[in-house]
């Protein structure tokens, strides 16, 4: 069975975001839209509200999402700004945000499923919880890959992206409950 792509298939964003998560490609053949860019943040702050929404009420998981859209884009601003590299910062936002938000869909489809698995007597939101620790080393390479596209040094990308999603799923998720 062939799959038929456009013919500008090769120059898409949907191929440059793959490119981005296969480790083909950096954010540098993402365009340079700010609507792209707010359409992804958007995306990335309504999954990490679902992610949040997983163990926790609607107005924590609200303030969650926002909060971690808000670290997201501070810190890459902040790092983009310091290494001089302010041209890519809304190429480098739209490919982390692109990619958190895959990560964070992942995330809350394996929840549904390893919860199902679990039935209720065993400790499930603590198996699951372990169970999914490979996302977040997932997330952690994939924005520090990203980082590194941006020409962030190596030990500063993945101190960078290991911080935020510290910052995210352990210590913003247990301060806003």
């Amino acid at each position: 069975m062939a799959i038929n792509l456009p013919a500008n298939w090769p120059n898409s964003t949907p191929k440059a975001i793959y490119d981005i998560l296969a480790l083909n490609g950096g954010q540098d053949k993402l365009p340079v839209d700010t609507r792209l860019l707010g359409g992804f943040a958007a995306l990335y702050a309504l999954l990490q509200v679902a992610v949040h929404l997983l163990e926790h009420s609607f107005a924590s998981s609200l303030a969650f999402g926002a909060t971690s859209a808000a670290l997201l884009g501070a810190a890459t601003a902040a790092t983009l700004i310091s290494y001089q590299r302010r041209d890519i910062l809304v190429q480098t936002l739209t490919a982390l945000t692109a990619t958190g938000a895959l990560v964070a869909l992942v995330s809350v489809f394996l929840h549904f499923v390893f919860a199902a698995a679990l039935p209720p007597p065993l400790p499930t939101h603590r198996l699951v919880s372990f169970l999914l620790f490979p996302i977040a080393a997932w997330k952690v390479f994939a924005f520090a890959y990203i980082y590194r596209h941006a020409r962030v040094r190596l030990v500063p990308a993945f101190a960078l992206a290991a911080a935020i999603v510290v910052v995210e799923y352990w210590i913003l998720a247990d301060l806003i409950r």
